[in-house]
């Protein structure tokens, strides 16, 4: 497994003799397995972290959308 290494970028198995990584296009910068792997997975983190937040902002709009819709039809009986 000399001939690979992974990307600094994206974290994909690419060929050491590529200059460019064919995923994401970034320049592949040579350094050590450690440094790649802990840059890589900081911006996993990043990323499921901002989706996270995405998700749960999505979810208190459809659960404010609901509380409104229930609060007309409320407003709209008479007991």
């Amino acid at each position: 497994m000399d001939f690979v290494c992974v990307c600094n970028n994206c974290g994909k198995t690419i060929e050491k003799d590529f200059i460019y990584c064919p995923w994401c296009g970034k320049e592949n910068a040579e350094g050590d397995d450690k440094s790649v792997l802990e840059n890589v997975f900081n911006q996993l983190e990043v990323k499921q972290t901002n989706d996270r937040q995405s998700r749960v902002k999505k979810i208190e709009s459809k659960i404010a959308e609901i509380e409104k819709g229930l609060d007309e039809l409320g407003a709209g009986r008479k007991l």
